[in-house]
């Protein structure tokens, strides 16, 4: 926590009236970076689906964007393996929640009739499936994402694919 309030240039006790233990500053910094990864809640309503779904999951990203999301997805790896009381916090408020806001984001897309899925809760499990694979299972301590070298490319072909088996049939 000292070295957070150095580097933030605040006192100590300033670092503890906002964040009360390590584990409440670590979950907002998961919090903040489940924004870096997935873009919700935001109006995608007017969009085409495929063009949302990129937008949701940032995508197009600039490189240094990129490679600041991946050091930050890295530490975050690395520190929740390294201790379990953060992996539970980790969870929680980073797949657990980014999960319920894609959920919640299919739900309202099914009542405009945007879309059909039966179990938006499944629906929005297999898409963070697609995009973020299991990275977080890899050897190494930084992200393999799925795709590869062009995973933009890679994704807007996957999310083309979904949306046109959540397309209503008929429209």
């Amino acid at each position: 926590m000292g070295d957070v309030a150095a580097a933030a240039q605040m006192s100590l006790s300033t670092i503890y009236r906002f964040f009360p233990g390590k584990t409440d500053l670590f979950s907002a910094v998961v919090a903040l970076h489940r924004q870096s990864m997935l873009a919700l809640p935001g109006d995608y309503d007017d969009m085409p689906l495929e063009e949302a779904l990129g937008r949701i999951f940032q995508i197009d990203l600039d490189q240094e964007a990129t490679r600041q999301r991946d050091a930050l997805m890295t530490m975050l790896l690395v520190e929740s393996r390294q201790f379990p009381e953060l992996s539970t916090v980790f969870h929680a408020e980073g797949p657990q929640h980014a999960h319920k806001l894609l959920a919640a984001w299919f739900d309202r897309q099914k009542a405009r009739g945007r879309l059909v899925v039966p179990d938006a809760d499944v629906a929005a499990r297999m898409l963070m499936d697609v995009v973020f694979g299991a990275m977080s299972l890899k050897a190494t301590d930084a992200p393999q994402w799925p795709g590869g070298d062009d995973r933009p490319a890679y994704l807007r072909r996957c999310f083309a694919m979904i949306a046109e088996g959540m397309r209503p049939r008929g429209a």
